[in-house]
């Protein structure tokens, strides 16, 4: 069998193509095009605010030098569309063409963020960039934009008109979570487990994976009344636990496939938060109604839990809505602090709060 980074859309493949596209221009609502002037003038009509007449010398220049334009979406789908971007390197610097089919190969026309929304509707693995596993070719994105890892903490994006295609260091990106591309073979099963504590929602959870995060949802599921009298809370996602997954997801009315994405998730807490309902009210024994936060702390403060399983929720008090649970140990990015002692947070891509009671800034 040929070597995978020889092998057409398999995710060494498609990042080693990625790296072979640095310098190569940005122009919007491309996907792997052949610059030309008829191309600029059809988008230019299409997207009058990306193609200004301030940019029409760049534009031409890319033209004039037999350059392949795409945008940030654009380069994955103009991949699938290209058989795996057969004869796209050939063709750049001169006069020669290539081929391809609009919604080829498994990859819809969609946008960034519709992309993500469709590979977590097609099951794929999923999590928030703090799970972000050590795999080549998978998308990573923010509101609006997508780039593709290559390894060593860095990945290729199309990152706009200054910019073009070029590599960049995922940290500090601004990157809010991961994905794996539908049309893309990882080979790989079920996603790399990170090797520290995952709070439960950050990512799909499904058979064969483990990790802290599956730890908690077993522990939900058994607390909830769904039995796991052979393995109980293992942190390991077996048939039991897929089992259990399936009863709980049956009695909610959601689809009933056994996996724990973004539905599940949200019914889970709200479950937890009815069960829970006066018990943790009391301990906690906050104020309900949300106070103004106080100026953010300097960037890099982080906010450490302190004590047992505790509810982060979507505002400063109890009667809010629970995002996820966080455990003693645990520490997250500080956001703000609330006058009522209520500790923000970055979690799961988005602000939670959790309690001055069992949280600390550090």
């Amino acid at each position: 069998m040929p070597d995978r980074i020889n092998t057409p859309f398999t995710n060494e493949h498609f990042a080693a193509f990625c790296l072979s596209m640095l310098g190569q221009p940005y122009w919007y609502g491309t996907a792997l095009h052949k610059c030309s002037e008829s191309l600029r003038a059809s988008k230019a009509r299409q997207y009058p605010s990306h193609y200004g007449s301030s940019r029409t010398s760049r534009y031409r220049q890319d033209i004039a030098n037999k350059k392949v334009c795409a945008d940030c979406m654009g380069g994955a789908k103009g991949y699938a569309w290209t058989s795996g971007g057969q004869g796209v390197l050939e063709a750049i610097g001169n006069d020669k063409t290539f081929e391809k089919k609009s919604g080829s190969n498994g990859c819809p026309d969609k946008s960034s963020n519709s992309m993500f929304s469709w590979a977590k509707s097609q099951g794929m693995d999923w999590g928030t960039i703090d799970t972000l596993p050590d795999i080549v070719g998978l998308a990573v994105r923010f509101d609006g934009h997508v780039g593709y890892t290559v390894g060593g903490g860095y990945a290729v994006e199309w990152r706009g008109f200054a910019y073009g295609c070029v590599k960049t260091k995922i940290k500090g990106r601004g990157w809010t979570h991961w994905y794996k591309l539908p049309f893309i073979d990882y080979n790989d099963g079920a996603a790399t487990v990170p090797a520290k504590e995952i709070p439960l929602g950050s990512r799909l959870l499904k058979k064969g994976m483990e990790g802290s995060d599956v730890k908690a949802l077993q522990e939900a599921l058994m607390k909830l009344g769904y039995d796991l009298p052979d393995y109980g809370a293992d942190g390991e996602f077996g048939s039991e636990t897929k089992d259990a997954l399936m009863d709980f997801q049956r009695d909610e009315g959601l689809d009933v496939d056994g996996e724990y994405g973004e539905k599940s998730h949200a019914a889970l807490m709200d479950a937890l938060s009815d069960e829970e309902a006066g018990d943790e009210d009391n301990e906690e024994g906050e104020a309900d109604a949300p106070t103004e936060p106080e100026e953010p702390k300097p960037l890099g403060v982080t906010v450490a839990i302190t004590g047992g399983n505790v509810y982060v929720r979507v505002g400063n008090g109890t009667n809010y809505r629970a995002i996820t649970t966080v455990k003693a140990g645990m520490t997250f990015d500080h956001v703000a602090t609330a006058c009522n002692g209520w500790n923000a947070i970055v979690i799961n891509g988005q602000v939670g709060w959790v309690s001055g009671k069992y949280s600390k800034v550090v």
